[in-house]
């Protein structure tokens, strides 16, 4: 498959800002716990005072990130304007809260200018090669010790455990209320956009770009938690 547009990413985000909080409650399983997990596993000793999150969405990882790291200046980065526009208003006006309408794919910072970079459920949305050169990036990102943790939709190892993860992601949406027409859009949205790349290979990606004590703590079907340390 080859890159989507971004801007086609953008338009889809930007036409279910509205109805994605009570969308993705639906069609994700276990969406809490996995942001849960994904704060929980920090290192403990990790001092965190600048935070960077790829793919803010509506703000749901951005307002328990201001919770938890209650003095951190925090850097939301989304494609969507309408999507960053929900996460502004819900989190309030703060000086501590940087928004940035950008694409990963053009996305730069100063080298080591962050020490948590996050990331729920938007690193998909480009492929193989970008991802490998997004994690280079972040790396250089990330002060020396400084931590990346994201969550994600990883494909299976295999074709068979790929379908049968979508099996039950579907089997346990309808359990959580998700209808047909949900499915159905996620799925067209999924063909359109996404790329699912198996969670060694991610693994492999991370280690080359530098990162150490690469994880994977939390995983439930294709929804999967990876946090990797730089050292």
């Amino acid at each position: 498959m080859n890159q989507p547009h971004q801007n086609d990413v953008a338009s889809f985000f930007d036409s279910i800002s509205v109805q994605y909080d009570g969308m993705i409650e639906r069609c994700v399983p276990r969406y809490r716990e996995m942001i849960w997990a994904l704060l929980t596993y920090l290192p403990k000793q990790l001092e965190v005072s600048r935070i960077l999150e790829l793919g803010c969405g509506t703000g749901n990882l951005s307002s328990v990130l201001a919770q938890r790291f209650p003095q951190a200046e925090i850097t939301m980065v989304d494609i969507s304007s309408e999507m960053l526009e929900n996460c502004r208003q819900r989190l309030g006006q703060d000086s501590r809260f940087t928004f940035r309408v950008a694409d990963f794919n053009n996305l730069d910072f100063d080298a080591a200018s962050f020490d948590l970079v996050t990331s729920s459920i938007a690193i998909h949305h480009i492929n193989s090669a970008a991802k490998a050169a997004l994690f280079q990036r972040v790396h250089s990102w990330l002060r020396e010790d400084g931590v990346f943790a994201y969550s994600d939709q990883f494909a299976g190892a295999t074709t068979e455990l790929y379908q049968t993860h979508l099996e039950f992601w579907r089997s346990e949406a309808l359990k959580l209320g998700a209808t047909d027409d949900d499915w159905n859009v996620w799925m067209q949205h999924q063909d359109d956009a996404d790329f699912h790349d198996p969670l060694i290979d991610q693994i492999d990606w991370l280690r080359a770009a530098g990162f150490q004590n690469v994880d994977c703590p939390w995983r439930f079907l294709l929804w999967t938690v990876v946090l990797a340390q730089k050292s």
